[in-house]
């Protein structure tokens, strides 16, 4: 109560006293409605019904007004028969609105001489009553009614709609006053369902990022057809001569048509055939500050930034549990995947030309800038590895969808009974078919019978990074031979899931009537960029260029960034960078810093394994020699052609010499020479007229000029004709 009267003893006491503690009170509980319901015009009861076809009641009930309350403690019944309509309808509007008013008439005697005491009766009013009236106002008639105008004071708690023929519906207003209970249950029901969808609703902006660049690249039909009946036009049109005695090409994806062991070897294929080091060095990708809070690093060198746990997937409403080792026990073998490498390569000595790699790796992903690339293939997070682990007991498992892309990064479980014995094993799997697929394991980890925590305690399991792609579904399995029992709920349609548990009949058996109590937390970033500092690489006599080898995850809708600060340079520059950041073989450094830039969202990143040896520096030679296996015909020739197509050449600075080698000795060089641009290459066509053999070897050296570009050789083509 805002205000009180205060007594005291042996005090006058005036009719005003009491007046005023009622009034305080009445004022008090105003404000309180007011500020803490509504100031707004409400109602609560007043339920208006039909008594028959011309009269309605209006039941005891409340009205609210800027914090007032008025009542209406008796039932009121209103005659609408002069307000039925004539041939069209009307809409009357039940209408209350609150006035006060002196009650309870009674004769009272009042004090008129002080001295003898004398008295005299007046009748007066001893109660004053904040009344709620309730009445009927009729709009007009039409045949399209409108409910009637009111006046400020006024609300209208229903709307009956008349006919000809009477009472057509009665429509209660949506005025009813708020009550508090109600409200609570409410925004339980809420909070459980913010609970469930809050993760996958906040991270739709980074599925909405994927999403876009997914698509960005799409091209449509018709230009996709009109490519292919090109395609199929070039593909009748090249044809090699009628006389050829046998061909053959290389594109130097591999070097299985290189002779790598005789004598006077001196190249390196990798996507081309390029120069060899003059000098290399393997570093590690490794931090430089091992303890660096930027970022995180799991068990097997995998590096994320800092993050907290938040909850992505959880179930909820505890309705029983299962015994894991109800069912039947036996030996699950599990086969692990592993994270995808990605390649970086910056610098002079590699090849550069992207319709090369368009033609030979048509499925991966590669990227070309100015003096640099990488490739990896993003659709593909895990591929297969060759690491497999036995575990006997009894196998129970809970499949679930996961809508959104994030890294897993713990488990919460529920067990309502733990045994004094037996070690959970617990795998997250891919499925296969909406089964769990133990030849698919992503995470596994082992718990100690001593670790598990009893429902309604969470038992909590940190796990490695694992990213869950959107739209994929997962498996959460345990294996155990301990006697512990886990939580369940009812069928809970949230996950999309079912839960599993082995048999011999079907090694996965669903049971479509509960689920697994579980939660799935992922990682929560705490910002959008981070920069890693790693260790700097360093190169007696200056390196040119950096080649980096490691798993790496980078989901659609993040970005994965090398950058290096060569020595005596302030600034950092992305591998790739339009200018050669490390010189030529005269003008390169000998120390180079090296960062990584991550770049994505709160709720997914991507990511790199710290890995011994991942990173190549290098130099070039300024020669090569190379020397092809050796080529059987099917019939003696007397003539080769021989054709080269060369990336970044420069007449200028290099040279490039093919021969054909027969008998093992002798070399025979090209009698013609022919060059073309052609698509941003340099083709050279050679001729070549040699004593009649069935078999040759091809023998191609090339040189560059110290402080020129290497160039790479890219295809070669030899005709025996």
């Amino acid at each position: 109560m805002e205000k009180q009267v205060i007594f005291r003893d042996r005090q006058e006491f005036q009719a005003a006293d009491p007046n005023a503690l009622q009034g305080y009170v009445r004022d008090s509980i105003d404000h309180v409605v007011g500020d803490a319901v509504s100031t707004q015009k409400h109602y609560t009861g007043l339920a208006v019904t039909a008594a028959s076809s011309t009269e309605v009641a209006v039941a005891a009930g409340r009205y609210y007004n800027g914090g007032a309350v008025f009542v209406a403690e008796q039932a009121t019944a209103l005659n609408l028969f002069s307000y039925v309509p004539l041939v069209a309808a009307k809409v009357v509007a039940v209408v209350a609105w609150g006035q006060e008013t002196d009650t309870a008439v009674e004769p009272r005697d009042f004090l008129v001489d002080l001295v003898s005491g004398a008295t005299e009766p007046q009748a007066v009013a001893m109660e004053r009553v904040r009344h709620c009236e309730i009445s009927a106002l009729a709009g007009a008639e039409s045949a399209d009614p409108q409910p009637p105008a009111l006046q400020s004071g006024a609300l209208a708690v229903a709307l009956v709609y008349l006919t000809a023929s009477g009472i057509d519906r009665i429509v209660m207003a949506d005025a009813v006053l708020p009550n508090g209970y109600a409200q609570g249950q409410r925004l339980v029901t809420i909070e459980a369902w913010k609970a469930a969808a809050e993760p996958r609703i906040s991270s739709i902006a980074t599925d909405l990022a994927a999403l876009a660049r997914r698509s960005d690249a799409k091209v449509d039909r018709a230009v996709f057809l009109e490519l292919a009946g090109d395609l199929a036009s070039l593909k009748d049109r090249i044809l090699l001569p009628a006389t050829y005695a046998a061909y053959d090409a290389d594109a130097f994806t591999t070097a299985d048509k290189q002779n790598a062991a005789h004598a006077g070897y001196s190249a390196r294929v990798q996507n081309g055939l390029l120069f060899p080091f003059a000098t290399t060095a393997s570093p590690n990708l490794a931090l430089f500050n091992p303890i660096d809070v930027g970022v995180t690093t799991n068990s097997e060198g995998l590096v994320l930034p800092a993050y907290v746990h938040a909850a992505r997937i959880r179930t909820q409403g505890y309705a029983g549990d299962l015994s894991v080792s109800q069912y039947q026990s036996q030996t699950h073998t599990l086969r692990a995947v592993t994270v995808a490498n990605w390649y970086w390569n910056y610098g002079w000595n590699w090849n550069y030309y992207s319709r090369w790699y368009g033609w030979n790796y048509p499925s991966a992903y590669w990227t070309r800038p100015w003096y640099g690339y990488w490739c990896g293939r993003p659709e593909t997070v895990y591929v297969d590895a060759l690491t497999t682990n036995n575990y006997s007991g009894a196998i129970l498992a809970q499949t679930f969808l996961n809508a959104n892309a994030g890294w897993l990064t713990r488990l919460g479980l529920y067990f309502t009974q733990v045994a004094a014995t037996g070690t959970v094993q617990v795998v997250v799997c891919e499925t296969l078919a909406g089964k769990p697929n133990l030849q698919k394991v992503v995470a596994s980890t082992t718990l100690a019978a001593s670790a598990l925590r009893q429902y309604p305690l969470e038992t909590v399991i940190d796990l490695p990074h694992v990213l869950l792609e959107a739209g994929k579904r997962y498996a959460l399995a345990l294996i155990t031979s301990g006697d512990h029992r886990v939580a369940t709920v009812s069928g809970n349609a949230y996950t999309q899931g079912t839960l599993f548990y082995g048999s011999d009949g079907d090694y996965f058996q669903g049971d479509l009537t509960k689920d697994l109590m579980f939660t799935v937390y992922c990682a929560q970033f705490g910002r959008a960029r981070t920069e890693v500092q790693l260790q700097p690489l360093s190169l007696s006599g200056g390196l040119t260029d950096i080649a980096i080898d490691a798993p790496h995850v980078v989901p659609d809708g993040c970005t994965l960034q090398y950058e290096i600060q060569p020595q005596g340079s302030g600034a950092w520059y992305p591998l790739g960078d339009a200018t050669l950041r490390l010189g030529t073989d005269t003008t390169a450094p000998n120390l180079v810093n090296l960062r990584a830039v991550l770049l994505g969202t709160s709720d997914l990143q991507p990511a790199f394994a710290a890995t011994t040896g991942a990173i190549r520096i290098s130099r070039p030679d300024t020669s090569f020699v190379s020397w092809s296996t050796t080529r059987t015909l099917g019939a003696a020739t007397t003539s080769v052609t021989l054709k080269l197509m060369l990336a970044d050449w420069d007449a200028a600075n290099h040279t490039i010499t093919p021969k054909i080698v027969t008998g093992g000795s002798t070399e025979v060089a090209a009698s013609t020479t022919v060059t073309t641009e052609i698509d941003g290459a340099t083709r050279k066509v050679y001729t070549f007229t040699i004593t009649s053999s069935s078999s040759y070897e091809i023998k191609i050296s090339g040189t560059r000029g110290s402080g020129s570009k290497p160039f790479a050789l890219i295809n070669r083509i030899d005709i025996a004709a």
